[in-house]
């Protein structure tokens, strides 16, 4: 896939670990859709082991401004708002892992005034009809927004997670990541679908 937007590129970044996570959908395809509710729950346990990875690397791809931090020893907070589809697998994932010699911290955020304090913010399927909600509360902040629900990037999220071909995609808002002054690689914007919002929504 061609990149089709160029953002602020970071500097050089192996693709090694990008393409781990990205080539890990294959392992959905073990599991039938019609395979008994154990298969449905081991099927949906893997899904999100996987957008756990995605995760990690859509932080290790993605550079926030200074100022999206308190200080210079502050964590990259990567927060699930309200139900958690996760269980251990986002803390396994990040467990004793840096990212430019920040520490990654899983955090469960329930008040929408906490997504301020996250660099990453993830809304579940269930969830995502708080995403107006959520944007609002992170109106000037540089906080990456994932979230798995249709249309979700068109309607302001950063990325957004779906299923093509049996495996996790993603698509990638860039207006969305330039109003959050998020400096995103091309290396990362080349592998998701590119969108635009609807009607091109700007900060006011």
């Amino acid at each position: 896939m061609r990149q089709r937007i160029v953002l602020p590129v970071r500097g050089r970044i192996s693709r090694l670990a990008l393409l781990a996570a990205f080539s890990a959908g294959i392992l959905l395809a073990g599991f039938p859709e019609d395979d008994g509710f154990v298969r449905a729950q081991s099927r949906e346990s893997a899904e999100y082991e996987v957008k756990a990875a995605f995760l990690y690397n859509f932080a290790k791809f993605v550079e926030w401004p200074a100022d999206a931090f308190q200080n210079e020893k502050a964590p990259i907070a990567l927060c699930v708002f309200l139900a958690d589809p996760f269980g251990n697998a986002l803390d396994d994932v990040i467990r004793g892992k840096t990212i430019n010699k920040r520490e990654l911290a899983a955090r469960r955020v329930s008040d929408l005034r906490d997504l301020r304090a996250c660099q990453l913010v993830f809304v579940s399927d269930k969830e995502g009809k708080h995403l107006p909600e959520m944007l609002n509360a992170l109106k000037g902040a540089s906080a990456l927004v994932v979230g798995e629900t249709d249309q979700f990037a068109e309607r302001g999220g950063g990325i957004q997670f779906y299923m093509e071909d049996n495996k996790v995609r993603f698509s990638a808002n860039v207006d969305a990541l330039q109003r959050a002054r998020l400096t995103v690689s091309s290396k990362l914007l080349a592998l998701a679908r590119i969108v635009h919002e609807k009607n091109h929504r700007k900060e006011d």
